[in-house]
């Protein structure tokens, strides 16, 4: 069979080489036909496994677009879950900043009612404290009126 292939491809290049050229151009004057049943000869006598590698080739090329194809759709799906991941972590962070805020002002707000406790019970103590004296003078003073 490759005897007969060369055989074929040394007749196609002799059909050529002696063709007669034309003065311009450097194109030749061939038999079509005879060329034509050349190339149909040495189609037939390609081996199998040269169109095995063709289809293998179409093959990997559309396997290779299909994993191009899969490929994006996982780097697009990654790209989506980062951005999702990402503004959940903005809402997170905002939510804890806001519960920090509250935090702090209920902190606040704690700290203002028990300085405001402990002035007016301070004050209520003072008065308290001033009006049993007062109570305790007017007593003694009753005391010592009593013969």
């Amino acid at each position: 069979m490759r005897s007969n292939l060369l055989n074929l491809l040394e007749r196609l290049e002799e059909a050529i080489a002696t063709a007669p050229t034309l003065p311009v151009g450097g194109r030749i004057l061939a038999s079509r036909d005879e060329l034509l049943d050349l190339i149909d000869a040495i189609r037939g006598e390609l081996p199998e496994a040269l169109l095995d590698a063709e289809r293998i080739v179409r093959e990997r090329a559309r396997l290779v677009a299909d994993a191009d194809a899969e490929a994006e759709r996982i780097v697009q799906r990654a790209r989506d879950q980062g951005a999702y991941l990402v503004q959940e972590h903005i809402v997170l962070k905002s939510a804890e900043l806001e519960a920090e805020r509250i935090l702090n002002r209920a902190r606040e707000d704690a700290s203002q009612v028990t300085a405001s406790a402990e002035h007016y019970s301070l004050e209520l103590f003072t008065r308290l404290e001033e009006e049993a004296l007062r109570l305790a003078a007017d007593i003694r003073k009753a005391a010592a009126r009593k013969p």
